[in-house]
C-alpha cells in the first residue's frame, strides 16, 4: 500500500492507496498546514501511524514549494518559508521506515492528469494550480510517461509591474494571481475582493493569460489542466481566461480545461511518484 500527502499553503490532506493503477484512495486526514516544519512533520507522522496501514511500499508528498535538485528537500517556498532546507524526505523515511518521494505540487498534479485525466491525449501539456500560489509543471513527450519539469510560472516578471512579491523579486505574475498575496494586499479573502474592485477578475485573467501565452510560446504546449482552490471555486474564470488567451496567442493554440481529478490531482500524483524513476522528474 501507498500513502499520498498533499501539503498546500492552507491545508494538508493524506490518502491511502491500495493500488497505483487507479486514482481511488481512502481519505486519512485533512488538517490546516502548519507554517512551522516540525509540527507539520509530526502531524503527518501521526496521521500515517494512526491509520495502521501495515507495511508501506512508500510515501509520496506533494508540496507547494520548489524542490532542491535532488528532490529530497525544499529549496524555495515563499508561502511556507519554515520548510526551506529541512531534510523532509529523510525525516519522514526514518520515522515511518519506508521510501519517501517529494515533488512540487504541479508536478504531482500533472502526473495524475497525464495518467488518469484528459492530458493523456496530449504530447505537450501542462498543469497549472491557482491557489495560495501560482505554480505549473510541463511535460513534453510522445511517450506515455516523459520528463516532467517543475517551472515557476508565477515568478515570471511582467513589464510595468512594480508590486513586490513574497519571493523577494519585484514584478512577479503571482502578485496578481496568488491567493496569499492578493489577500495581504486587499486585506480581504479572495472571494470578497471583487466587491472592492469591480475590475479584479478581468485584471486577474488578463495577467494570467499573458503568463500562459508566454509559456505556450516558449514550450509549444498544447493543453493545460487547471486546478487549485481559486480556479475550482470560480468556474466562470475558465471561459474568461480561454478568451483572453485566444486573443493574445498567435501561430498556435492552447486548450484550457479544469483538471479531471479536481483538488485530488496533487494527492493522487504524490502517490504516483512511487511508481516512476527519479530521473523522469526535473525539479
Amino acid at each position: 500500500m501507498y500513502i499520498g500527502v498533499d501539503i498546500g499553503g492552507t491545508s494538508t490532506r493524506a490518502g491511502l492507496f491500495r493500488s497505483l493503477d487507479s486514482p481511488d484512495f481512502v481519505p486519512l486526514a485533512r488538517f490546516p498546514t502548519h507554517p512551522d516544519y516540525e509540527p507539520q512533520l509530526q502531524a503527518i507522522i501521526s496521521t500515517v501511524q494512526s491509520s495502521g496501514p501495515g507495511p508501506l511500499a512508500g510515501i509520496g508528498v506533494s508540496i507547494g514549494g520548489r524542490m532542491a535538485k535532488d528532490g529530497r528537500s525544499i529549496a524555495v517556498a515563499p508561502n511556507l518559508p519554515g520548510y526551506v532546507g529541512k531534510p523532509f524526505a529523510q525525516d519522514l523515511s526514518r520515522a515511518l521506515a519506508c521510501p519517501v518521494r517529494l515533488a512540487h505540487d504541479p508536478v504531482c498534479g500533472l502526473l495524475a492528469e497525464k495518467k488518469f485525466g484528459d492530458m493523456h491525449d496530449f504530447d505537450r501539456c501542462a498543469y497549472l494550480t491557482i491557489s495560495t500560489g501560482t505554480g505549473a509543471a510541463i511535460q513534453l513527450s510522445k511517450a506515455s510517461t516523459g520528463l516532467t519539469i517543475s517551472i515557476e510560472i508565477g515568478h515570471q516578471l511582467l513589464d510595468g509591474n512594480s508590486l513586490p512579491c513574497l519571493c523577494g523579486q519585484v514584478g512577479c505574475l503571482e502578485t496578481f494571481t496568488g491567493g496569499r498575496q492578493l489577500e495581504l494586499r486587499y486585506r480581504q479573502p479572495v472571494a470578497q475582493i471583487s466587491s472592492i474592485d469591480a475590475t479584479f477578475w478581468e485584471t486577474f485573467c488578463d495577467k494570467l493569460a499573458l503568463g500562459l501565452v508566454n509559456l505556450a510560446q516558449l514550450t509549444r504546449i498544447e493543453a493545460i489542466a487547471i486546478s487549485g482552490s481559486i480556479a475550482l471555486n470560480n468556474t466562470f474564470l475558465l471561459p474568461l481566461l480561454q478568451q483572453r488567451v485566444n486573443a493574445k496567442l498567435r501561430g498556435a493554440s492552447l486548450e484550457l480545461s479544469l483538471a479531471t481529478l479536481a483538488e485530488n490531482a496533487p494527492l493522487v500524483g504524490a502517490a504516483l511518484l512511487l511508481d516512476i524513476t527519479e530521473e523522469t522528474i526535473l525539479h
